[in-house]
């Protein structure tokens, strides 16, 4: 018995090591196990109509306002009753790249640098047009809000400098109603974070698809393209580069903060579906 015993410890001490060298050698050779640097929470599908949402921007605590890419309605989504409770009709173009709720206005970007205002949103709103940008090669993608310095921050996924290595991050005041064409934020393309890039133009490196400012001022810039959340911290300090899943998020598409500092990620992949999480 003595010795059956020991011959079961030795076998369970040898599977052991054995699991720990194959768990080893996945990690090595998987680099990509440790490099998600994020939780999810929660998720919710979404109907097929909002297949083509670009934009999402939480009301309260069961309802997120949804922009969708060729359709000039604005979508109330109850998260808790899965239904759309208002559709919001406010235009007839298309290229709709994202959205805003403040309060009771709700801001919507155009592609082409246009800024749609919805002033009463929920009511008969009242409809003011903004052109940002006196060019249309900045191909206008992501809009949040700053409340600290009352404006909008817009991202571009193309801009004029981009051939120097940068590409801008803008502000938009709500005073003046005037956008400040000297950039909020450069990102640096040619910085060591996208070096697994460095083959490609500098302009490809990383490509702004959304923003969203958090509580305490930080920026994220979500990359759809590379599945990528850059994180801008509010004094500046070295920008730090979060990788996303491929099986987790297929196609992110648009970024929403969250008062408790978690975020919502809009994907299309498939079935559309938004989805919570926290960064590590």
């Amino acid at each position: 018995m003595e010795k059956m015993k020991k011959k079961s410890m030795i076998l369970s001490g040898m599977i052991s090591v054995l699991v720990t060298i194959l768990i080893l050698s996945f990690r090595t050779k998987n680099p990509e196990y440790d490099i998600f640097k994020y939780q999810i929470i929660d998720t919710w599908n979404l109907p097929p109509q909002l297949k083509n949402t670009t934009g999402i921007s939480k009301i309260d605590k069961e309802r997120i306002a949804c922009i969708t890419k060729n359709e000039g309605s604005l979508f109330i989504y109850n998260i808790k009753t899965k239904s759309i409770e208002n559709k919001i009709e406010f235009g007839h173009s298309t290229n709709y790249t994202d959205l805003e709720i403040i309060e009771n206005t709700a801001y919507i970007l155009k592609k082409e640098g246009i800024l749609i205002r919805l002033k009463n949103y929920k009511n008969k709103p009242e409809i003011n047009e903004y052109q940002l940008f006196n060019d249309s090669i900045r191909n206008a993608t992501g809009l949040t809000y700053d409340a600290k310095t009352n404006r909008l921050i817009i991202a571009v996924k193309n801009d004029k400098f981009q051939h120097k290595g940068r590409k801008g991050v803008y502000a938009f005041s709500m005073t003046t109603k005037q956008i400040d064409f000297n950039a909020e934020y450069e990102i640096e393309l040619k910085s060591e974070l996208f070096s697994e890039r460095k083959n490609e133009e500098s302009a490809y490196r990383f490509l702004p698809n959304a923003i969203s400012k958090d509580a305490d001022g930080n920026l994220h810039i979500l990359d759809t393209k590379h599945h990528e959340v850059l994180k801008v911290s509010a004094n500046n300090k070295k920008p730090t580069l979060y990788k996303m899943s491929r099986h987790d998020f297929p196609h992110p598409e648009t970024i929403s903060s969250l008062e408790n500092g978690n975020f919502l990620i809009l994907d299309t992949a498939e079935k559309p579906k938004i989805i919570e999480l926290k960064l590590k």
